[in-house]
């Protein structure tokens, strides 16, 4: 299996190989390298060429973003292997954690940043988003995920609660069609995916990284998706935002609709579709923090 599969990755890698001294992978798609300059280099590779594209257009564009570098030929893309590979800086520091207030305060400062860097940029790299729909893709695949299993009583009435809850917000999400026609028409950008770890903090510098998820839409996306990922560390409660300075963060909790899109349990659906090995872990821990959630739901619905 191991000769397999470094058959399979030396297949992907063969054209760009004479580029690097060293390659060692990460994950599926990303390797750590030492380029022929001796530079240290991530190697990030994509299945659709505009992916990478408009990562090194943003990058080359703003302050927010962690550079990417050309291949010592001076082009800034390769392809091979059904891939297309382009060279993204590495640079020293470490993740986020959102189990720390300082962390998410300087998230939220960031993403905020990113923002007004971006505002009307134009490209035909970056693709548009429909919430509505990918948030009802999710919800489908988790209900017909759960249809074919059976669950200890507890556990059914658990996953039938975050079930009930996910139909109910996307059945009410005709508003956010306006939002992002407003988005587009204003050039709004977002990150896509603000996961802690998609932020490299070291001393007196943060950075984003990851811009696969990178599209034309409402800023508040954003700010959804970091509070749906923060929330559990702050006892599920909005009080750490509501003098915000920053106003599509603010909208998230004080506008009806778009609070109402806080009880979409995205990370509930994300985490069982992506890991099913740990769906019993994800279970303990849903239940663990139910009640304070199903209450923070209630409230916000």
């Amino acid at each position: 299996m191991r000769n397999h599969a470094n058959n399979r990755e030396g297949a992907i890698l063969k054209g760009i190989c004479p580029f690097f001294l060293q390659i060692n992978p990460v994950n599926s798609l990303v390797w750590r390298a030492t380029s022929n300059k001796g530079e240290a280099v991530f190697l990030k590779a994509a299945e659709r060429k505009e992916t990478i594209l408009k990562q090194i257009e943003i990058s080359s564009a703003v302050s927010s973003f962690v550079p990417y570098l050309p291949f010592s030929d001076g082009e800034w893309v390769k392809e091979s292997g059904g891939l297309t590979f382009a060279c993204m800086k590495a640079i020293q520091g470490r993740a986020l954690n959102y189990a720390y207030k300082e962390d998410r305060l300087l998230a939220m400062e960031k993403i905020a940043h990113f923002h007004e860097e971006v505002e009307g940029m134009i490209s035909d790299s970056i693709p548009t988003v429909s919430l509505n729909r990918k948030w009802t893709n999710r919800f489908l695949r988790f209900k017909q995920e759960i249809a074919t299993n059976v669950f200890p009583l507890e556990q059914e009435k658990l996953i039938c609660f975050y079930l009930s809850v996910g139909e109910k917000v996307v059945s009410e999400m005709i508003e956010v069609e306006r939002l992002e026609q407003t988005a587009l028409r204003h050039h709004y950008i977002v990150h896509g995916d603000p996961a802690h770890h998609n932020f490299i903090f070291n001393r007196d510098q943060l950075r984003l990284i990851d811009g696969d998820l990178v599209s034309y839409a409402p800023r508040e996306y954003d700010y959804l998706q970091m509070l749906n990922r923060m929330l559990p560390y702050c006892d599920w409660s909005l009080e750490e935002w509501r003098e915000s300075h920053i106003f599509s963060l603010r909208q998230c909790i004080e506008n009806p609709f778009l609070r109402k899109l806080l009880a979409y349990p995205a990370d509930f659906y994300r985490e069982w579709l992506v890991n099913p090995s740990g769906r019993n872990e994800l279970l303990v821990k849903t239940a663990q923090q139910h009640s304070k959630r199903a209450e923070f739901i209630r409230h916000v619905l």
